[in-house]
């Protein structure tokens, strides 16, 4: 498999994002993407989208997203036009927490593109007339910003890509298909994970939530995000303790019972696992970086 990396689109490393009109005439080989996802949107025509050896019919209107790794290309194209949006999502999404405690954003960027991948998954947002012309516009006002590269540029493009996920995260809710309430399931489960970590969240709980058993909903899991729920929710755990340990002056055993650790002994533990020195550590190293002159 050919894998793109995102260097082939742009050179910028803080703020890895790119956005273009696409425009086929011919099919477009099977490829995958080394580092990065893509956010598609069909603007007008058709095709067919080839995910592996799955073959699936796509049109204006449509909207869908291929994560890292995922091979995929277009034949049978007519007068087909998109929208591509490809940027690193551990780097745009990293600390924008609000958004992914939304049920809607983990299934279209998460969970939808692992279906997409294993599962012969054929289900996808479609836009309808009003929506489509609404995000037409986003994208129209994004593309003129990014290529005119006026001062401000990358925050006017962040945030109108910001608001974009948004308006099609909340879009995909609304979504009524088997094929969609079986993704909303598992997404309203990471959703509420990512709302609730630092509260007792059991295994048991979020597979009632999902309607799944324990053991399916552990696989399901893993599968998508690539680690077990417990993992997950001690992850985020962790990434709540660094930004106050950096953001405030609190006790150690107090961010520790902040973010959901009853025992600091093992939030140290786990906490050094996770980021390779001792909580007390990273705090003294976070404040030496912070106060070393700009180069």
């Amino acid at each position: 498999m050919i894998r793109l990396p995102l260097w082939i689109f742009t050179k910028s490393e803080d703020f890895p994002f790119f956005i273009q009109y696409g425009y086929h005439d011919s099919e477009c080989y099977l490829h995958g993407h080394e580092d990065f996802s893509e956010l598609v949107i069909v603007l007008e025509g058709s095709a067919e989208h080839t995910v592996g050896t799955e073959h699936y019919p796509i049109s204006k209107g449509d909207v869908f997203v291929i994560n890292q790794d995922t091979e995929h290309g277009f034949t049978g194209v007519s007068d087909f036009r998109i929208c591509n949006i490809m940027f690193r999502p551990e780097v745009l999404f990293e600390h924008i927490y609000n958004i992914r405690q939304s049920p809607g954003f983990q299934a279209l960027f998460v969970v939808a593109p692992h279906y997409l991948q294993n599962h012969r998954f054929s289900s996808r947002l479609h836009l309808q007339s009003q929506e489509f012309a609404a995000v037409k516009a986003m994208i129209r006002d994004m593309i003129t910003e990014y290529n005119r590269k006026q001062e401000g540029w990358q925050t006017y493009c962040y945030a109108c890509f910001l608001q974009l996920c948004v308006r099609l995260s909340r879009l995909y809710q609304l979504t009524n298909t088997e094929q969609h309430r079986c993704v909303m399931q598992l997404a309203a489960a990471t959703a509420y994970m990512e709302g609730h970590f630092c509260s007792s969240i059991s295994v048991a709980e979020l597979a009632q939530m999902s309607g799944y058993s324990q053991r399916q909903f552990s696989r399901l899991f893993k599968e998508a995000y690539g680690v077990s729920p417990n993992a997950y929710i001690t992850n985020l755990r962790i990434q709540k303790a660094q930004q106050l340990l950096q953001n405030t002056q609190l006790p150690v055993g107090e961010i520790a019972w902040n973010c959901g650790f009853e025992d600091q002994n093992y939030f140290s533990r786990m906490f050094r696992q996770t980021a390779g020195v001792t909580p007390s550590a990273y705090r003294n190293r976070e404040r030496n970086n912070a106060s070393k002159p700009a180069q």
